[in-house]
C-alpha cells in the first residue's frame, strides 16, 4: 500500500509537471504576480504544460521505449546515472529553445521569463551534476517551485502565497520520502536535488524580478 502511494506521488509530482503547478498557481490564486504581459491565463496555461511536460515526456518515453522496450515505470524512471545523462541532455536542449521562445518571441511577462530561465537553469545544473551524482531531479523541482514561491512572496507579499508555500513544503517532503522509499535515489542525491533547486529559483527571482 505505501509502495502504491509513493509511485503515484512520483507521479503527481513528475519533475516536468512543476512550471504547470507553479503557473497555475499564480495565474488563477495570485494573478497580481503575473499581470500585466498576460492574456488569456487558459491558453498559456495550456502552452506551458504542453512545452514543459507533455512533449519532453513523450519524446523521452518514446525513445527510450525503442531503445530499451522495457516497462513504462523501467522507461520514466531511469535507474541509473547513465541513462538520465542522454534524455536530461534533451530536455535540458527542449527547455532551452523553449524560454528563448516564451522569452524573445512571445515577449512573454517578467515573471514568466525569470520562471522559465531558471527552471531551465535548474534542469542545466541537474544535467551536468549526473555526470558525477545520480541527482535527484524530484527534489530539485520540487524545492525549486518552493524557492520561487518564497522569493515571488518576498516581492510580492499581498500575494499572500504563505499557505501555498506551505502547501507544497509538505508535498516536497513528501515526495522526497517516496523516492528514498522506492530506493530510487541515495539522501546525498536527494540533497543536492534540493540544494539545486531552491538556491537558483530563489537567487532568480529575488535577483531578476523586478
Amino acid at each position: 500500500m505505501i509502495r502504491k502511494l509513493a509511485v503515484v506521488c512520483s507521479v503527481l509530482m513528475h519533475p516536468l509537471l512543476m512550471p504547470t503547478y507553479l503557473f497555475a498557481l499564480l495565474f488563477y490564486y495570485a494573478p497580481i504576480v503575473v499581470r500585466p504581459g498576460v492574456g488569456n491565463a487558459d491558453y498559456l496555461l495550456l502552452a506551458i504544460f504542453l512545452t514543459t511536460f507533455l512533449i519532453p515526456i513523450v519524446y523521452v518515453t518514446v525513445s527510450r521505449f525503442l531503445v530499451i522496450r522495457a516497462n513504462y515505470l523501467a522507461i520514466i524512471s531511469m535507474p541509473t546515472r547513465q541513462e538520465r545523462i542522454l534524455p536530461f541532455f534533451f530536455i535540458s536542449i527542449f527547455y532551452l529553445i523553449v524560454t528563448f521562445l516564451f522569452v524573445y518571441k512571445f515577449e512573454a511577462s517578467p515573471v514568466l521569463s525569470v520562471i522559465l530561465a531558471a527552471t531551465t537553469a535548474i534542469i542545466v545544473a541537474v544535467t551536468i551534476a549526473n555526470l558525477f551524482l545520480k541527482v535527484s531531479a524530484y527534489s530539485a523541482s520540487s524545492f525549486g517551485l518552493v524557492g520561487f514561491i518564497i522569493g515571488l512572496g518576498t516581492k510580492y507579499p499581498q500575494a499572500f502565497l504563505v499557505l501555498p508555500l506551505v502547501g507544497f513544503l509538505l508535498l516536497s517532503g513528501l515526495v522526497m520520502s517516496a523516492r528514498l522509499y522506492l530506493g530510487s535515489h541515495k539522501p546525498m542525491d536527494v540533497l543536492v536535488g534540493c540544494i539545486i533547486g531552491i538556491t537558483i529559483s530563489l537567487s532568480s527571482v529575488l535577483i531578476f524580478v523586478p
